[in-house]
């Protein structure tokens, strides 16, 4: 037989794989243990896995008013801690700060945190003898950002804000830095800047403004080798012309480590430019017209594997930085609405904005020769 007919057979029988397996691969909603714990309802509304963190080889997340765990991916999560325990004895579960939406875990690798972002109170999660100690580790002073017009609620229990934070928390030394944009969206300069909190003083500040294109600040605090450092993704495109007057589209995307003090990248860890994503073209019915999303999210790395997982459209994809990307899930929804991503014990995990959280179907890692043809 010749080389010819060998790769056209390999390839029927592909074909005929992913045809006999419809929708197999498909990433599925992370949460699966409905039958364990009773659905939660927050202000009326099933609630959904709304954080997770990766802290000591363990799996956090946040479901409803309960911090849970798993130490394997197959474990029934148990219970950590109850959400409802940091909160002013007066303040009702269904007044609308109880949102559990607004607890977000980070982690230095050292300790675990949380950050009730409408109290401006940040927690380190003390682990004594099976119990769990939170112990209030910081007190941020939103006003000292006032560009961002975080709002101040008072009602006859407390003083609370209502911030605009958005993707994962990174926290380096005595600092932590993430996405954050004004109140009311509004303002274009200041929608997904890139800010910092000292946890000595609560003093906010802005080292980026929108028109930096920083569109994800990459938390790598479960892997020690890049614990110090702070890593961003880029999305930005631009006109330009070749010798002959003929305008084209320079691709400047990257993930890259930033700068503190010079406030820019600095090393470029990967040129999506060079990894082989073709933009997938949209008909949009209200401007009549094609278009596409050239953005990519939820950048996790598999320290194991020494390779990046990311999502571009609505496919998960990996690389080990040298080589074109793989595609090798397709998830629920496209790219742009998803907030970050993970990896944990051989699976991706990302955290969408509005949709929960989801694991990636990894079976094709598992039995590759289903998948890849070689002479």
């Amino acid at each position: 037989m010749t080389t010819r007919w060998k790769r056209l057979t390999a390839l029927m029988l592909i074909l005929l794989t992913l045809l006999n397996a419809g929708s197999a691969l498909a990433a599925e909603e992370f949460w699966k243990w409905g039958d364990v714990y009773k659905e939660k309802l927050i202000l009326g509304l099933p609630t959904e896995v709304t954080d997770l963190q990766v802290f000591q080889d363990e799996l956090y997340f946040i479901y409803g008013d309960l911090l849970l765990k798993c130490h394997e991916p197959d474990d029934t999560p148990e219970t950590v801690y109850e959400l409802k325990n940091l909160l002013p004895e007066n303040v009702k579960e269904d007044m609308l700060y109880a949102s559990y939406d607004d607890y977000r875990l980070f982690t230095d690798g050292d300790s675990l945190y949380i950050f009730v972002t409408f109290m401006q109170r940040i927690y380190r999660l003390d682990f004594e003898d099976g119990e769990v100690k939170p112990m209030l580790y910081a007190t941020l002073d939103y006003s000292s950002l006032p560009e961002l017009g975080w709002v101040l609620l008072e009602d006859d229990c407390c003083t609370f804000y209502k911030s605009n934070i958005d993707g994962k928390i990174v926290k380096i030394g005595d600092n932590i830095y993430m996405r954050g944009s004004d109140w009311t969206n509004r303002k274009d300069k200041l929608i997904n800047s890139l800010i910092c909190f000292s946890l000595e003083t609560g003093r906010g500040e802005i080292l980026a403004y929108n028109d930096a294109d920083i569109w994800e600040v990459v938390s790598w605090q479960q892997n020690p080798e890049w614990a110090s450092t702070l890593l961003v993704y880029y999305n930005y495109e631009e006109w330009d012309e070749d010798d002959e007057g003929r305008s084209y589209v320079a691709d400047k995307r990257k993930l890259a480590s930033y700068n503190l003090e010079q406030r820019k990248a600095e090393e470029t860890l990967l040129e999506i430019k060079d990894l082989g994503l073709e933009n997938q073209l949209r008909y949009d019915l209200k401007w009549g017209f094609y278009t596409y999303n050239s953005r990519c999210t939820a950048f996790a790395w598999d320290a194991e594997n020494r390779r990046f997982f990311f999502l571009h459209d609505d496919i998960a994809w990996f690389t080990d930085g040298t080589t074109t990307a793989r595609g090798f899930d397709r998830i629920p929804i496209e790219a742009m609405y998803v907030a970050y991503g993970l990896f944990w014990k051989g699976s991706y995990y990302f955290k969408t904005y509005d949709d929960g959280a989801f694991v990636c179907d990894m079976s094709i890692f598992e039995h590759p020769e289903q998948y890849y043809y070689f002479d």
